[in-house]
């Protein structure tokens, strides 16, 4: 509960940063004439964008159990929908739950890893776009020191599960032997534990890293068109270099907590950079973050609504989701 008030808290100030300066009736001027080919172009990239993270968590989870992409897009596209109407980020829990719902042999908690290390391999990835795009734009100071933070961050993350995969047979041996583990409930929580090391260690086992590793840069380079389509739309002119910086700066934002969907924290990052390291107008900067979240949120929302009726996960599952192996 605390923490969906403080996500809350950061999605009122979110939202009063980024609309305290709000004429609607140029807002909605700008809004009904955006182009709509270019709408529609941008939500079927992001589309094809989660057919691809289906391709690349099928080879995240082959050391595993190989599993065919129709389960794996449902899944993917269920998670996206969970983010978007669900508090505290379940949406990836619900992703694992879910394929374990379609596929019987792969454990949540096994499922779970292989998502954690799907989420660290977008944020190197991110990481090297803010080092090519900060290094290209003359970004103010909290923007760097932002981007100081996330590198510490995922290269501590990338030390980790480095250290996982590499000693993790020693350690869990240690820590499986101690008395707690060896009944009742421990046994339980130890099986869940193989399940989920077994998922983070799979980067160590898989059998392609070089289409890991393109899959990886596509999605990236299509989240970058994405941003650029929504600025055509509304006939705002931007750099590909600024859309960069958009990009970068949205995505580091979003980590912060917030309701579901990233409302209002990716709406004040959005804003503050279109205004006020850009210079555009506000009306168009406030038109820029309703239609560039508004292409990421509806099709996923409605896409992953339709999946996740599909499966049939039924709310009383939701209220108890939990890893299990």
């Amino acid at each position: 509960m605390k923490k969906m008030l403080i996500g809350l808290a950061f999605t009122f100030a979110g939202l009063y940063i980024a609309f305290r300066k709000i004429d609607v009736s140029d807002l909605g001027e700008i809004l009904s004439h955006a182009n709509v080919m270019w709408i529609l172009l941008g939500a079927g990239l992001l589309v094809f964008s989660v057919w691809l993270r289906a391709v690349r968590w099928r080879i995240l989870l082959a050391p595993i159990k190989t599993v065919g992409l129709k389960p794996l897009f449902a899944s993917t596209m269920i998670g996206y929908f969970g983010n978007s109407v669900l508090p505290l980020r379940l949406g990836e829990l619900l992703r694992a739950y879910s394929i374990k719902k379609q596929e019987a042999s792969v454990t949540t908690a096994g499922a779970f890893g292989t998502i954690v290390v799907e989420r660290l391999l977008d944020m190197v990835a991110n990481m090297m776009l803010m080092i090519i795009f900060f290094l290209l734009y003359d970004v103010p100071s909290w923007l760097e020191k932002a981007g100081v933070v996330l590198g510490f961050v995922v290269v501590g993350s990338s030390i980790l599960l480095w250290w996982v995969t590499e000693s993790h047979q020693e350690w869990l041996n240690r820590f499986e032997n101690l008395a707690l583990f060896q009944r009742g409930k421990g046994i339980r929580i130890k099986h869940l534990l193989h399940s989920f090391i077994e998922g983070l260690i799979t980067l160590k086992s898989i059998p392609r890293y070089g289409l890991l590793v393109s899959i990886s840069l596509l999605l990236w380079a299509i989240y970058l068109v994405i941003t650029q389509l929504s600025a055509w739309a509304l006939g705002i002119s931007l750099t590909w270099v600024e859309v960069g910086v958009i990009l970068v700066a949205t995505t580091m934002v979003i980590s912060l907590p917030s309701a579901p969907g990233f409302i209002g924290t990716y709406h004040a990052a959005a804003v503050l950079i279109m205004a006020e390291i850009f210079g555009k107008p506000e009306p168009a900067s406030q038109a820029y973050a309703i239609l560039n979240h508004a292409i990421a949120f509806v099709p996923l929302v409605v896409i992953g609504l339709f999946y996740f009726l599909r499966v049939s996960i039924t709310v009383e599952e939701i209220k108890g989701l939990k890893i299990k192996a």
